[in-house]
């Protein structure tokens, strides 16, 4: 054996010089043939034993494969095409081992690579349907962030080429280069191009490509038949669909290290069989990271439902203030769905009054990231004409994710007013109203148990809440209205009535008599939202 370094340590001449003649502005001071060198002079010194390059024709890699399986680093090299590299290694083979006998070495017509199945060897042919996917979906931005999901008989595949080189050679390259990494740079490199986009893994646009070959889709299988391997494969009916779980791809990389060499080449195939068939795109995912505005809702209507309200297929309020709201928001950023998100909630026949309630907008995938100031304001003045008498909303901003968190902590933080209007059993008199007011900005505590009409969708429990005010004043007969202002989560229905003794004290006990509530309106919402510096631009 011949003691060269190893081959990565050896390739940095390549990568230099490779790269310096890709990047001449000039084209005409960097002829095709300069490269060809630079890769010629590179894999002369990169191969420590020539035969590694005899192998690889034997199996019918592509020359991509057989760059990565050498360890070549230089990305740029493999753009040359799969046949040119091999042609090139075949015109120089006597110079790589003067002893070998380099007729044995052929790169005629190309046949389906069997480390890759294709994915490699053929990758600039899903571009096109890639560019026509981003140009369709239109999003706004200079960058992008391409992931891949290859099939997974290229984990098999690339394994059965280590245990083959390994079984005819003392040495061979192990620090070979990852095949996603190679796609995904082949294919990524096109759509920069013709997109005029950069290829940035920070981009906040993410594009998934993944790819199928049906030939080989069943090549893992073999390792579920070897008990060590750990690969259990089953099939399970979910949404009336049978799905097969424990085939993915890290449980087959996890099978692949818990089974030798040995046992896998007595078994599987080594080298790996032949292909017929190309690989196929699979599909394509484009996401993009959310964008969020917030403001505040006011809700003039006792017929609106916070959200669409529905049994079954009843729809039991017609309307609902996400629906009216936040269409509108989500074309505008051209987003594919939404997330209403409030600081708290009132029932549908409650409304929403003084300076609104909070509400933010989590818009999924949108093609638009930001919109001016401007604009924001004209979504706000648009959406106020759209049902002017039942919802409005104020102060619309652009919030970031980090903003919407003001409205979960809210929930144990704020307090709300309230005005609701009851009835009593008894005459409403001058001791009454005493009795009501002697609680005016003096907190006490109520215990209520979960609220009966929320049973079905609320575990039973006592929750203590703090009533920090409560004024009445007098109307005719039968009838007063008391201004409450609580802590969140106060369950005010259910602290004027009763509920049937499960809320302690409660309104009826305070006046001695039976009491019920007519109306209810929210006043006002204690929490500070959107955040100041959101709103100072508008």
């Amino acid at each position: 054996m011949s003691s060269t370094k190893h081959p990565s340590d050896q390739a940095s001449g390549l990568d230099h010089e490779a790269k310096r003649l890709k990047q001449e502005e000039d084209s005409h001071a960097a002829p095709r043939a300069r490269l060809e060198a630079a890769l010629l002079e590179g894999i002369k010194e990169i191969v420590r034993n020539p035969s590694c390059i005899k192998i690889l024709f034997g199996i019918a890699c592509c020359g991509r494969c057989m760059l990565r399986f050498l360890g070549v680093r230089d990305y740029e090299i493999y753009e040359l095409p799969s046949k040119e590299i091999k042609d090139i290694l075949v015109r120089h083979a006597s110079t790589l081992s003067p002893q070998d006998d380099a007729t044995t070495l052929h790169a005629d017509e190309e046949t389906i690579c069997i480390a890759c199945v294709g994915t490699v060897q053929y990758a600039e042919e899903f571009v096109d349907e890639i560019v026509l996917r981003i140009q369709k979906e239109a999003y706004e931005t200079k960058s992008f962030n391409m992931n891949v999901t290859l099939p997974t008989s290229t984990l098999i595949r690339n394994h059965s080429v280590g245990i083959y080189w390994n079984q005819h050679l003392e040495y061979y390259p192990k620090n070979q280069v990852d095949i996603k990494e190679v796609f995904k740079l082949l294919i990524s490199w096109p759509i920069e191009t013709r997109m005029g986009l950069t290829l940035d893994f920070s981009s906040e646009l993410r594009i998934q490509v993944s790819i199928k070959h049906e030939e080989t889709k069943d090549d893992h299988l073999f390792l579920s038949r070897m008990k060590e391997s750990g690969l259990v494969i089953k099939t399970k009916r979910e949404n009336r669909k049978t799905i097969v779980v424990g085939d993915g791809r890290h449980h087959i990389v996890k099978a692949l290290t818990c089974v030798s060499d040995e046992r896998f080449a007595s078994i599987g195939n080594v080298p790996p069989t032949t292909i017929t068939t190309k690989p196929e795109l699979e599909s394509i995912e484009m996401m993009r990271e959310s964008v969020y505005v917030g403001g505040r809702y006011l809700k003039y209507s006792r017929d609106v439902s916070q959200t669409p309200w529905s049994i079954g297929t009843t729809m039991l309020a017609e309307l609902s203030v996400s629906g009216i709201v936040c269409d509108t928001i989500k074309n505008a950023f051209r987003a594919d769905d939404y997330k209403f998100t409030t600081a708290g909630r009132e029932d549908a026949n409650v409304r929403m009054l003084g300076n609104g309630r909070p509400f933010c907008i989590e818009l999924i995938n949108p093609r638009i990231a930001s919109v001016p100031n401007k604009t924001i304001k004209s979504l706000e003045t648009e959406i106020n004409t759209i049902m002017p008498h039942k919802v409005q909303i104020r102060s619309l901003a652009a919030i970031t994710a980090e903003d919407t968190k003001v409205i979960k902590d809210g929930e144990e933080t704020k307090t709300k007013s309230y005005s609701a209007l009851c009835w009593t059993s008894n005459p409403v008199d001058q001791a009454m109203i005493n009795a009501i007011n002697e609680y005016t900005n003096k907190p006490f505590y109520v215990e209520q148990q979960t609220p009966i009409r929320v049973l079905q969708r609320r575990a039973q429990m006592i929750r203590k809440k703090q009533i920090h005010s409560l004024k009445a004043f007098p109307l005719e007969g039968h009838f007063m209205v008391v201004h409450l202002h609580t802590e969140a989560g106060t369950y005010i229905k259910e602290f004027v009535h009763g509920d049937l003794g499960r809320n302690q004290p409660s309104l009826g006990s305070i006046i001695g008599c039976e009491a019920d509530i007519m109306e209810l309106d929210v006043l006002e919402v204690d929490l500070e939202f959107p955040p100041p510096s959101c709103l100072k631009d508008m």
